[in-house]
């Protein structure tokens, strides 16, 4: 071991200036490495201890990701290990890239400390099995006396991809290096996408000499108009009063930009309370900007929008680039009502600046209208952690799970499809799995409980199984090139849902809609198809979910054998689904996939204006969008993988990052809230014995009558030919302060 240390230092000492910039490429013997690279694998002896060490070795061409020599490659270790390589003395970087490679069977957890010198950071990370995975790196700066020891902490597991270490002196040549390593794809495919013509910045603003001498403006558009990195600041914009009302419990967007004129080492945001809202509850993120497509399978071009909001506890700012800082407020329960001053600072390397803030409290109480909800399509967390390899990771999904449910409950989602998944019946009529699945289903629906979750819920069935026993094939996407089966397999398949609904009664479990496929196409064999198997499950005693067009004339053969239809538009239109609702056993739902990721990240007017207004004016009954997250290789590079991702991501530890989609969400789902909750404020007036009561909702009533007029009746709510984000705010005010109003007019009555 001596010797070998000896001869690598007297190598470091001898070659030239780049030969210092080394690199550790960590696999398998038989993997590629990194040009001039030194190959380490798990009997390498400078580690520690080659007890347990693994080689993982997974190449990939963008699925679902791409991978280089270095990073497609790993050591992996279950205990505490280390890794130490002789330097010249000095000051030193050392580069650390994590990860397996793109793929590794299980649901594994990676969680792991790193320690280089006296700096520790901490590695977190999913398997590229599980939706989306991105290799992590952090960068050290360690004092080398002659030798770099790097130290590994497994908390789960470890896994090292590689190591770049170099000197002071050849910086320059290393973070070159490094640019390299972390491009995500080779320079052939990135050369297929093209980025679009930058949207229009508008006329650069006019600076002062004020402005000059703190090096900054801030300036404010409202938090749904999408900021570009080069949109400039209109003239009104600037020096902005920051104003926002808010019910008790209620979350509300403070947003504002700042736009740097030179750089800046270290920005920081200062917020103390704001009225009666403590400074706990106001969370301060920052908007990031990524290479979006302008649709989810689009290829080849994109544009830098505004997207991810990050959790920020201050850094370093581009010059001459926005940034846009999102600030949710949560009203705590019981906020007094009230118009409140306040402000936020701002400072940039010590130049400060104070942003006043005007915040009414009102003095109303939001309710929930119990005939529009909303639910989202679903990967849950929770499915992965009986399989998990290990405790750490166990815990790991479970936890996931917990806060990504109540991220959903914060955003008013309060309903998840469940899954129903079987083999097919055997010779003695038993289902594959039916007694593991209803286990499994039976912890969904107390989960769903524990959350307050609102029934029906669609349940997924898997006829797939069924239909390959008798067809001897399977069933291909959007039902392309089925088979008229015979009716022993809709006998099964009604037996099925029997089966399920027995159990369901047995257990005291809430409705349930079937959805036996998924989008059929419009061939008249497959709604033939879909019609008899749509059948078959309301023969088995059970209600019939389908995505597709209601008011398309091919799927009328389904129409009879329908309970709900869920659709991409809200079509038909609000005359249409309210009297089929009224005649029969049908409800309308909408999966508006056009705001949630299917078109380019930046329909936030359009997301919010789907969620609230426009909700209300179509007559549907609940919004289902797929999906809550959806990751197509890195999450946080749009342009990888098959298709675009989707809504929201995550953090290492498996917190949600909220996108600014999502928050529109939340924001249509309050503009729901105060419609409903005027409605019911005026049926208590005019119940009331209060002549002043009742004339203020005969006005309430025609407040909300002409909101009702004036919201523009689309299929969907996109880029143009609705409301803008201003204009909701001045129509939700005008119910709102109705509301109030009645409230207060209401008091003693609601007092006694």
């Amino acid at each position: 071991m001596k010797v070998l240390v000896i001869v690598l230092l007297a190598l470091c000492l001898a070659a030239p200036a780049l030969a210092q910039v080394m690199v550790f490429d960590m696999g398998a013997k038989e993997s590629p490495v990194w040009e001039r690279a030194t190959q380490v694998t798990p009997e390498d002896a400078r580690w520690q201890s080659t007890q347990g060490l693994l080689a993982h070795d997974s190449p990939a061409q963008g699925v679902p990701i791409w991978t280089n020599a270095l990073s497609e490659d790993a050591v992996i270790g279950t205990g505490p290990n280390r890794f130490r390589f002789p330097t010249a003395p000095g000051t030193w970087y050392v580069y650390v890239l994590a990860g397996v490679g793109a793929n590794y069977r299980g649901y594994q957890f990676w969680d792991f400390d790193v320690r280089v010198g006296t700096a520790t950071r901490r590695f977190q990370m999913v398997s590229p099995e599980a939706w989306g995975y991105a290799p992590q790196h952090h960068l050290f700066s360690v004092r080398s006396a002659g030798e770099i020891e790097v130290r590994l902490s497994p908390r789960t597991k470890w896994c090292l991809s590689g190591l770049v270490a170099w000197p002071t002196k050849d910086d320059t040549a290393a973070r070159k290096l490094m640019g390299v390593l972390q491009q995500w794809a080779p320079a052939a495919e990135r050369a297929k996408w093209q980025e679009e013509a930058p949207t229009p910045a508008g006329p650069a603003p006019v600076l002062t000499a004020a402005d000059k001498q703190r090096g900054f403006l801030i300036w404010h558009r409202h938090w749904a108009t999408p900021i570009y990195p080069h949109t400039n600041p209109q003239p009104g914009e600037l020096a902005p009063t920051l104003r926002i009302f808010a019910a008790p419990g209620e979350y509300e967007p403070l947003t504002f930009t700042v736009r740097p004129l030179r750089a800046v080492k270290y920005a920081r945001i200062s917020v103390t309370s704001l009225g009666p809202v403590p400074a706990a509850n106001v969370e301060v993120r920052k908007v990031r900007f990524l290479p979006g497509r302008r649709g989810y399978q689009e290829q080849g071009l994109y544009k830098v929008i505004p997207d991810v909001l990050d959790r920020w506890n201050g850094g370093a700012l581009k010059a001459d680039e926005n940034a846009t800082f999102w600030l949710t407020v949560r009203v705590p329960e019981g906020g007094r009502p009230g118009l409140y001053r306040s402000r936020i600072t701002f400072t940039a390397d010590g130049r400060r600046a104070e942003i006043p803030v005007l915040l009414r409290v009102l003095d109303v109480t939001l309710q929930e209208d119990p005939e529009h909800d909303y639910g989202i399509y679903y990967s849950d967390p929770l499915r992965r952690a009986p399989d998990a390899p290990d405790e750490g990771s166990r815990r790991y999904w479970i936890r996931r799970g917990e806060l990504e449910r109540a991220d959903l409950v914060a955003h008013g989602v309060k309903n998840v499809p469940l899954s129903c998944w079987t083999g097919p019946a055997d010779a003695n009529g038993r289902f594959e799995s039916i007694d593991e699945t209803f286990e499994d289903l039976n912890g969904e629906v107390e989960t769903a409980r524990r959350f307050g979750f609102h029934p029906p819920f669609m349940v997924y069935i898997a006829v797939g199984g069924s239909y390959r026993k008798y067809m001897g094939e399977d069933l291909h996407s959007h039902l392309q090139g089925v088979k008229m089966p015979p009716e022993a397999f809709f006998s099964e398949i009604s037996s099925l849902v029997r089966t399920i609904e027995e159990e369901r009664v047995r257990r005291g479990w809430p409705g349930f809609h079937y959805q036996p496929y998924d989008e059929p196409s419009q061939n008249p064999e497959i709604v033939a198809f879909m019609a008899r198997l749509c059948q078959a499950v309301q023969q088995g005693g059970g209600k019939v979910y389908v995505t597709a067009s209601p008011e398309r004339p091919a799927y009328q053969p389904m129409k009879p054998f329908v309970n709900v239809w869920c659709t991409q538009t809200f079509l038909p239109d609000y005359a249409t689904v309210t009297a089929d609702m009224q005649a029969r056993d049908v409800q309308y739902w909408c999966y508006p996939n056009n705001v949630s990721g299917e078109l380019e990240h930046t329909i936030v007017p359009g997301a919010r204006m789907t969620y609230g207004f426009g909700f209300w004016r179509s007559g549907f009954r609940r919004l289902i969008p797929w999906m809550y997250q959806y990751n197509s290789g890195d999450p946080y590079n749009y342009l990888d993988g098959r298709i675009s991702d989707f809504l929201v991501r995550s953090e290492p530890d498996g917190r949600p990052v909220p996108t600014a989609v999502w928050e529109a969400f939340r924001e249509g789902y309050d503009d729901m809230r105060y419609i409903y909750s005027l409605k019911q404020a005026i049926a208590q007036a005019q119940g009331s014995g209060s002549p002043a009561a009742k004339q203020e909702a005969t006005q309430a009533q025609r407040v909300l009558d002409s909101v009702w007029e004036a919201i523009p009746v689309l299929p969907q709510y996109r880029f143009t030919g609705f409301w803008s984000p201003d204009e909701m705010d001045v129509y939700r005010w005008q119910i709102a302060s109705r509301l109030e109003q009645l409230t207060r007019l209401l008091q003693p009555a609601r007092l006694s």
